[in-house]
């Protein structure tokens, strides 16, 4: 049986995926009314409730599973944002930033996240110093008598090292050059007329490829500039 410190830190992260991609659709839908489009808020989408976002296969199975197997981050995505390019006043510049609108949404949600915990770290003393360090990479927090679960502060330290690592993640995960992923609607946007029929076929399988990749050791590549500068901040 799972011990109950165990499935508080596994529930907090399902909750920040949740929130996270929620935040970032809801970022796309905002940007798009903004800018011309009347579609998401026509289909309910310019909001935070969560149940607008949802999708099933991205926000409850693929971030439970990751979270079970203990793996070092959470992530998950919602249903993508329906944006009527033609409604945007300028349809070419502005559906790239509708596009990037998500991406700068968990960027702005990570940023806001490490200087929160940075401040707390420095508020709680040295102690909590190796147990931000440690929720960084939450799938490593295993046992269930590991003392830094007793550690002054541990759910608030744990939630923020979180929140920053799971967004830096996402930012990452949604540039990847697969529509529907922002960074394959760029592609879409910019390539040359001839390989858009090509790109445009992997839509149905984007999301798909872009998990297989999130559980490989590319992304955390990708991630480890962000996860280097978080570890400065937490050990000034």
């Amino acid at each position: 049986m799972m011990d109950a410190n165990l499935l508080f830190l596994g529930a907090i992260q399902l909750l920040l995926v949740l929130l996270s991609a929620t935040i970032h659709e809801a970022a796309h839908a905002r940007a798009a009314e903004l800018l011309g489009d009347p579609t998401p808020r026509a289909l309910g989408r310019v909001t935070l409730n969560p149940i607008a976002h949802l999708d099933f296969l991205g926000t409850v199975i693929v971030p439970a599973a990751v979270v079970a197997l203990g793996l070092p981050v959470a992530f998950g995505w919602a249903r993508p944002t329906p944006v009527v390019a033609r409604n945007l006043r300028r349809p070419g510049w502005d559906s790239l930033r509708v596009t990037l609108a998500g991406p700068a949404a968990n960027a702005a949600f990570a940023l806001v996240a490490a200087l929160a915990l940075t401040i707390v770290v420095h508020v709680l003393g040295p102690e909590a110093r190796q147990a931000a360090q440690l929720s960084l990479l939450g799938g490593t927090i295993r046992d269930p008598a590991a003392p830094v679960l007793a550690v002054r502060g541990f759910p608030i330290l744990f939630t923020l090292a979180q929140a920053a690592v799971i967004n830096g993640f996402l930012v990452v995960f949604h540039l990847l050059p697969f529509p529907p992923l922002d960074g394959g609607m760029v592609l879409l946007q910019v390539v040359p007329p001839g390989w858009v029929p090509r790109l445009a076929a992997l839509r149905p399988y984007g999301f798909i490829i872009g998990a297989g990749l999130a559980l490989s050791p590319l992304l955390w590549v990708l991630l480890i500039p962000f996860l280097v500068v978080l570890s400065v901040l937490i050990n000034i």
